[in-house]
Order: structure tokens, then C-alpha cells, then sequence
């Protein structure tokens, strides 16, 4: 079952997570291009240019598109900026599992919004997709993701040289009583 637009706003004591518009694209470029952000992820900072494609793109793609990455502005209400995004991966392989990430502006890292923000996507895609279970990667250098993983219950199902893999499943999930 795809995301469906209505759906696509969550909000939480902190945050609204929504779509991206093309006027985020000063605070995009702020945080997606920061050495702090990019030490763990491949590849070079989007351009400005690219960055405004990937925007406007977010902000047009079909909820029910498969095989695609679906991401979420993360809106700071009091600041009224986007500080981060979270998002998922749909595979349009039924049995293939969607993949969650995320990326945050170093000046809001540690104060447990990425917790929020993640927590919260979790529950928006348990909540409307129902898959069997979640996964979400990253590099073994990055510490402080992977415990942020364990924090919202994910299990390590791998490790190899290049990536770490987490998983949680919706029996997890609701066990928690999240």
C-alpha cells in the first residue's frame, strides 16, 4: 500500500516532518553539503542546481511510487526551518524491505531530534505502509547513527567493510507500544 498524500504530514512535540518545497532549498544546501553531515555518506555535496531538481521532485513524487525515494523535511516549528530530512526507500519488490535514512544539521545534532524525527517516520510507516519490517544502513564509522538505531529498537542483521544494517520489525514495533 503507498504513502498517500494526506498522510505525508507528521507532526511531533518538536517537528513536522512534510514534504520538501522548493523553498528549502537555502536550508538544504545548509545541511547536505556540511563536512560534518557528508563524512559518512558517498558521494559529493548536490550542487545548488541538483539540489533545486531534487526538491522539486520530492515535492511532485507520486506517494505510490515504487522503486523510489520518498523524503521528509524536517520542519523545526520554534526555528521555522528545516533542519534535516528523513525519508524511505519503496521497493516495488513485494518482498523486498523499505529502507529508512536520515541526515540532520550538525547544529541540531545531540539534542534528540533525529530521535523524534525518525521515531516518528517509523510510525508513519508501520502506520500506513505495514511492511513486516524496516531496515536502515550505514556506514560502520558512523557511531552515532547506529545508536541512534538501537535507541528506536532496531537489530544489527549485518556488518560488512562497506555498511551496517538495522532492521526492526512491526511485531518489535508494536511490542514497544510505540
Amino acid at each position: 500500500m503507498p504513502l498517500r498524500e494526506e498522510e505525508t504530514t507528521v507532526r511531533t512535540a518538536r517537528l513536522l516532518l512534510r514534504r520538501f518545497t522548493p523553498g528549502d532549498l537555502e536550508d538544504f544546501l545548509d545541511y547536505q553539503g556540511d563536512p560534518v553531515v557528508r563524512r559518512h555518506l558517498p558521494g559529493e555535496p548536490m550542487t545548488p542546481a541538483q539540489a533545486a531538481d531534487y526538491l522539486t521532485a520530492q515535492s511532485t513524487l507520486d506517494d505510490g511510487k515504487l522503486d523510489a525515494w520518498h523524503a521528509l523535511a524536517v520542519h523545526h516549528v520554534a526555528d521555522d526551518r528545516v533542519i534535516g530530512d528523513v525519508g524511505v526507500w519503496l521497493p516495488a519488490d513485494p518482498a523486498a524491505t523499505p529502507d529508512a535514512g536520515f541526515q540532520f544539521h550538525p547544529a541540531y545534532h545531540g539534542r534528540g531530534y533525529a530521535r523524534e524525527a525518525v521515531h516518528a517516520l517509523l510510525r508513519h510507516v508501520f502506520a500506513t505502509l505495514a511492511p513486516p519490517r524496516v531496515t536502515a544502513t550505514c556506514s560502520p564509522a558512523n557511531t552515532a547513527s547506529q545508536a541512534l538505531m538501537r535507541r528506536l529498537g532496531m537489530r544489527l542483521v549485518s556488518a560488512t567493510a562497506d555498511d551496517v544494517r538495522y532492521e526492526l520489525t512491526r511485531d518489535d514495533w508494536t511490542s514497544t507500544g510505540c
